[in-house]
């Protein structure tokens, strides 16, 4: 028995020392005495702590409520020291593995229970405290109890014959882990050695169920438990105490009293006498609605006292037998340092699957496109390598069928937010791309030159024509904000008839039809149309296979039923093992935006639309009738609800599982979707589990990096695993998910050839640069609209294409960037775009002309190995202006940021500054060279500045974001 005072030891010890006594040798520690507590889900444990609330009957029947009653103090009374608090005892551990859970290994408290938390004890509680208080020993409690299990199949032992039961297997299993590493789980033990002093068996449910087989059977079955158990432990008279089944609250009193006289039966065995003892704990039962789980008869109502007396009875059962002379515990073992594990190093692996949105139905009429508003945010730390790939949430636009879709034919509108392999710039913010899969991926057009294939065998390159004069769409992808961070990114895909449909195509009795499926915007820098689809990016595949004609989205209308999701191909991770087994997952740090609110909305107003939303207003405009604005017409719009469900398909594994070997992670422990309104989707999150943080950008949810596999041998699922319950022998602790090294990737080139589309009629101006915050540049040219390369590979005649143009530059003249066309979000706030593709047409060029990239490359400092550039190391101040000396463009600065002049030539003879003072500052490490290298040696310079001076040749290539400082 020991409730220690330290202090007063030492105190005692330290005086007889300063009096000259000579202190005695301290007697060896006395071995530890084991005890197995055994059974099935009342051994595992229901009582409840302190819960309170709807859900716990108002706290009724639990131990804080019950030690509240003057009438019960005195019996739990020892629960709580002196201060008031819960006691913990450090003479009594208790080691209990929870079926899939992390191991508990500790000093006597609350929570050996399936429940992982510190709300719920079983019998061990009390029964620790009775053989603790018996004993002078230091005492361990092994726990090995599942809910549902029977002796009759679950627990056989082997002396029943048949079967030997996976439990019975399982039971001797962990008791044998845990005696070997009792020095690795409860390193404060003092003893050197141990005994097995004792076996529990609390059981009875499963086996009342089957009162045919398992019934008749038990005394049986338990007596060869004993038996066998004792063999196993080496101890022929152990011990051995059962309980008898309290409270199966069902209706069947001859099968449940047979039962119990079973149990009674099989310790009054003349073998067993003195050392295996019947315990009585039906009468411990109380009243349900004097209980915390009413409803849980089977868990004795999840009643505290219950439970408590129950443990009372096993540990005074226990006590008794531990006095009698025909009793014995096991032979001594000596305690030993478990043997190391040698470190296997950690696999490889990855995250992957789907978040899935539940929506309501969309009438079928609604098939003339769609719109919606998505979250943009950098979902991973660290790029992790052109390996990663991940969409954003949105959606697939396929073709609408009168009746069943054709079997053999996938095509669609895919792409949106996310990173790609073929990305060759990509950092932690997302990129837009369109996503236009042809037949069965055959082709793939994702902007304007970007697609499958080569130039010179091209699948989908030409696939995408540019429409709007303000908005130059990178190669790589439209570029965010770099850092955005949760804000609104609109788009959607609306027809537009600017080509007339036809009967032939390429020469060939194919028709193509007239729909130019159009990308529009809105953002906060940039609203309207961007480019389009051409129709013989569908339909030509009916030129190679004509059963694909009239399939397609050239002619048909789009399904508005569509699947809205986030597809995730693959997010790092490494697995690892620990010496007992047990595997765990690090996966790279992953986070979703969250508002103020510490909630998170990924998707708002989806949208879809028939004809009459835009197309007939402007068919009819076109045909000679009223010019339309470009704003939706609502009433041809329907936005779909959503519902605040949905599921998740993530699942964890290491590289080449195969696809049956892949274990999902429970989606629903970490987030709960919510619909704050009716047309926006988003989620709860578990903040026990996941981490708030602030980034420039906005907030952030960081998800658990660590997992635990839990019931590895059947129903495996993947939980969160706090970073200490990771061992270290994993491996998993020291990795870092670092940025990835790479070569750097080769630039995006178009053909050169003079007799290519590129350059026959070829560009009216240019080139240009436009320098984006990916660390790419991209050298464009401003092509006549119906001239541009797509065009001249869309199977268009030279009329077709002149009577597209004057369609176009309608559009140019009375649809601009600033319009609203897009209904606006009613939450959040817009995403913007990189400022460098907002461009602006050369003088003359402003109406029929549009920008094509040709080239996109990366800059010379991210070739050199130079990171991109930090926040300056010195305060901001305020630059006036910079004039650009041959077209007199004024570049307004407000606090040391330039907006983008993609126009401009910044040479030196071009540009000049001016300001107010005699100086302009910039940190060496910005300081750009005339070849457009950077200068890196850590000194600090000053330029002199004299009004409207030239400026000197290091600035002949400066970027916006490389200037520091002005005073003003």
């Amino acid at each position: 028995m020991r409730h220690t005072y330290l202090l007063a030891t030492a105190f005692v010890l330290l005086t007889m020392t300063l009096r000259g006594v000579a202190a005695e040798e301290a007697p060896a520690p006395k071995p530890l005495k084991v005890f197995i507590l055994a059974g099935q889900s009342n051994m595992e444990g229901q009582g409840v702590v302190d819960l309170t609330g709807k859900d716990y009957n108002g706290g009724k029947g639990t131990l804080a409520t019950l030690m509240s009653d003057a009438s019960k103090q005195s019996l739990f009374k020892h629960l709580k020291d002196e201060s008031g608090n819960w006691r913990v005892r450090d003479d009594v551990s208790v080691w209990y593995q929870p079926e899939g859970g992390p191991l508990c290994a500790g000093p006597l408290t609350f929570g050996f229970t399936p429940y992982a938390d510190q709300s719920h004890f079983g019998p061990e509680l009390q029964f620790g405290h009775v053989i603790g208080d018996a004993l002078d020993n230091e005492v361990l409690l092994i726990k090995t109890a599942w809910g549902g299990k029977s002796l009759f199949v679950d627990f056989r032992p082997p002396s029943s014959g048949g079967t030997t039961g996976p439990y019975y297997t399982l039971m001797i299993s962990q008791i044998r882990e845990a005696l070997a590493n009792i020095k690795r789980d409860f390193p404060q033990l003092k003893a050197s050695t141990y005994e097995i002093a004792g076996f529990v068996w609390y059981h009875g449910w499963n086996d009342g169920c089957n009162p045919k087989h398992a019934v008749p059977e038990y005394e049986k079955n338990l007596v060869n438990l004993i038996n066998d158990f004792r063999a196993e432990m080496d101890a022929p008279n152990l011990p051995v105490v059962i309980g008898e089944i309290t409270g199966p609250w069902v209706n069947a009193p001859d099968e449940w009293g047979q039962l119990r006289r079973a149990q009674a039966a099989a310790a009054a065995q003349p073998e067993f006498a003195a050392n295996v003892i019947f315990v009585p704990t039906h009468e411990f039962v109380r009243a349900p609605e004097e209980s915390p789980n009413p409803g849980h008869g089977h868990h004795e109502f999840g009643n505290a006292e219950t439970y408590f007396l129950v443990g009372d009875a096993l540990g005074k059962g226990m006590r008794e037998l531990l006095h009698a002379p025909a009793a014995a515990a096991s032979p001594l073992h000596e305690i030993i340092l478990p043997t190391p594990v040698p470190v296997v190093p950690p696999k490889h692996g990855e995250m992957a699957g789907y978040l899935l949105v539940s929506t309501e139905k969309v009438p079928e009429n609604f098939n003339a496109g769609f719109s919606l508003y998505a979250a943009a945010w950098p979902m991973l730390e660290q790029y992790p390598g052109h390996r990663f790939q991940t969409g954003l949430f949105g959606t697939w636009m396929h073709a609408q069928y009168e009746g069943k879709a054709p079997d053999d034919l996938y095509s669609d509108i895919e792409g949106g937010l996310g990173w790609w392999r073929d990305t060759r710039f990509p950092t932690e913010t997302p990129k837009f791309i369109m996503g236009g899969v042809g037949v069965n991926f055959k082709e793939i057009a994702n902007g304007p030159a970007h697609g499958r294939g080569t130039w010179e065998k091209p699948e989908g390159l030409y696939g995408v024509a540019q429409l709007s004069p303000w908005l130059l769409f990178p190669i790589d992808g439209l570029n965010i904000k770099q850092g955005t961070c949760g804000d609104l990114f609109g788009y959607g895909y609306l027809p537009l008839p600017l080509i007339d449909a036809k009967a032939t195509t390429a020469g060939k009795p194919v028709s193509t039809g007239d729909n130019c499926w159009t990308l529009f915007l809105n953002t906060k820098s940039f609203k309207g149309p961007v480019c389009f689809f051409t129709p013989y990016f569908w339909s030509h595949s009916a030129v190679v296979d004509p059963k694909y004609a009239g399939q397609l989205l050239d002619s048909r209308p789009s399904d508005p039923n569509k699947a809205f999701q986030m597809e995730t191909q693959y997010v790092p991770a490494m697995l690892g093992s620990d010496a007992r087994g047990r595997t765990f997952a690090r996966i790279a740090p992953t986070s979703f935006p969250v508002g103020a609110d510490g909630k998170t909305i990924v998707l708002h107003r989806l949208t879809s639309y028939d004809k009459s939303a835009l197309w007939d207003g402007v068919k009819a405009w076109f045909d000679g009738g009223v010019p339309v604005s470009g704003a939706i017409n609502s009433g041809g719009a329907f936005v779909q609800h959503f519902r605040p469900e949905g599921g998740s398909t993530w699942q964890i594994y290491a590289d080449n599982t195969p696809r049956g070997k892949k274990v999902s992670m429970v989606w629903k422990s970490l987030a709960t979707p919510i619909t704050p309104d009716p047309t926006t989707y988003g989620y709860a999150w578990n903040d026990q589990l996941l981490t708030r943080m602030t980034l420039s950008g906005g907030d952030i949810v960081r998800f658990p990096e660590y997992y635990r596999l839990q019931n590895a041998a059947k129903n495996p699922r993947w939980v969160a695993a706090k970073p200490e319950e990771v061992p270290p022998e994993t491996g998993l602790t020291s990795i870092q998910f670092d940025r990835a090294s790479e070569e750097p990737q080769e630039p995006y080139d178009t053909p050169t050839a003079p007799d290519s589309t590129w350059l026959q009629p070829g560009p009216t101006a240019g080139p240009f640069t436009a320098q984006l915050g990916d660390g790419s540049v991209v050298t464009y040219y401003w092509y006549r609209f119906a001239d541009q390369p797509a065009l001249h590979n869309a199977d268009l005649t030279a009329l077709d294409r002149e009577k597209m143009q004057g369609k176009v530059e309608e559009l140019h003249r009375l649809w601009t960037k600033d319009r609203e066309y897009l209904a606006p979000p009613t939450v959040g706030q817009l995403a913007e775009l990189d400022p460098a593709q907002i461009v602006q047409p050369p003088k003359g060029l402003e109406i029929g002309y549009v920008p094509i990239a040709t080239r996109q490359e990366l800059a010379k400092a991210r070739e050199t190995g130079k990171p991109w550039l930090a926040s300056p190391v010195h305060p901001l101040r305020k630059l006036r202006y910079v004039s650009y000396a041959n077209g007199g463009l004024r570049l307004y600065f407000e606090d040391g940021s330039i907006a983008a002049c993609a126009r401009c030539d910044l040479s030196a003879s071009n540009l000049h500054f001016e300001n107010y003072s005699s100086n302009m500052f910039l940190s060496s490490r910005y300081i750009v060279e005339a070849d457009g290298s950077l200068l890196i040696d850590g000194t600090d310079r000053e330029y002199p500045m004299r009004g409207s001076a030239t400026a000197a040749s290091n600035w002949a290539m400066i970027d916006y974001r490389w200037v520091v400082a002005v005073d003003p």
